[in-house]
């Protein structure tokens, strides 16, 4: 198998990337690239892989062999002998400075406002005063449409709210890279749609790299500039949404489309 190399333009590179927990493996020789300015939907079934991938370009994770590039600068490595090698932690920092993290949980701490939740980056890493910290993140929570919650504590917040909350807080670093780890699972139907609404401008309006791993396929559908369908820890199958939801070339893709689009 070739080995993938940087290329102008290219935000990330995984190069034969591989991650086992024990004897398990969730990750297997995973080879994607993803342009600079890309919005990229990732999909597949629950344990294939897709958030065990983001974790690794949020260097939550660390990958058991392969290469992870970002802006041409090696996050992960292996050597000739295929042991993995840390990189430097001035690269390690570098590397979380670039990219924004939304989890499944909202996350935030209980014991801070909507606008302490987002200021508090800004002025820790950021070393912003705190009323710099504090503009930024009023700025941001009216951008996500909640202003008027700069006050309020999570627990005054209804599930969607608290999500935007924390896209809010990602973004306060001005990250290049958004990493969107199905931001829309832990919330009841009724509140998805605002939040997928957030989702959809910030796509729209920015030029970051974005990643979706999401059960959404509407979304993935109407979003996206390409959708990468995961099996098995491997890519199965990437391409323009049109290609992969009405025309996939693999019986693997196919299966799993007919599977959640027939619900």
């Amino acid at each position: 198998m070739t080995s993938l190399q940087p290329m102008p333009g290219e935000k990330i590179v995984l190069d034969r990337v591989t991650k086992r927990f024990g004897t398990l493996t969730v990750i297997d020789q995973l080879n994607l690239t993803i342009g600079s300015g890309e919005k990229l939907a990732v999909i597949g079934r629950s344990g294939s892989g897709k958030s065990t991938l983001l974790r690794i370009l949020m260097t939550l994770t660390t990958p058991t062999s392969g290469r992870v590039m970002i802006d041409g600068e090696q996050v992960w490595r292996t050597d000739d002998q295929l042991r993995i090698l840390p990189t430097s932690e001035k690269q390690l920092s570098a590397a979380r400075s670039r990219v924004g993290f939304v989890f499944q949980q909202f996350n935030l701490f209980p014991h801070l406002t909507a606008l302490g939740n987002i200021a508090m980056a800004p002025m820790r890493v950021g070393r912003k005063s705190k009323a710099e910290a504090e503009s930024i993140a009023s700025d941001l929570l009216e951008k996500v449409g909640l202003k008027e919650k700069a006050n309020h504590f999570p627990a005054q917040l209804s599930g969607g709210q608290q999500q935007r909350v924390a896209i809010a807080r990602a973004l306060a670093m001005s990250p290049e890279i958004m990493l969107f780890d199905e931001a829309t699972s832990a919330l009841d139907p009724e509140l998805v749609g605002e939040v997928l609404a957030i989702m959809r401008e910030l796509a729209e309006q920015t030029s970051m790299t974005m990643l979706f791993v999401t059960h959404e396929m509407g979304f993935a559908r109407k979003v996206s500039q390409r959708v990468a369908f995961i099996d098995s820890g491997r890519v199965c199958e990437i391409g323009p949404p049109q290609q992969i939801f009405d025309n996939a070339e693999k019986e693997e893709t196919r299966r799993f489309l007919r599977s959640v689009l027939s619900h």
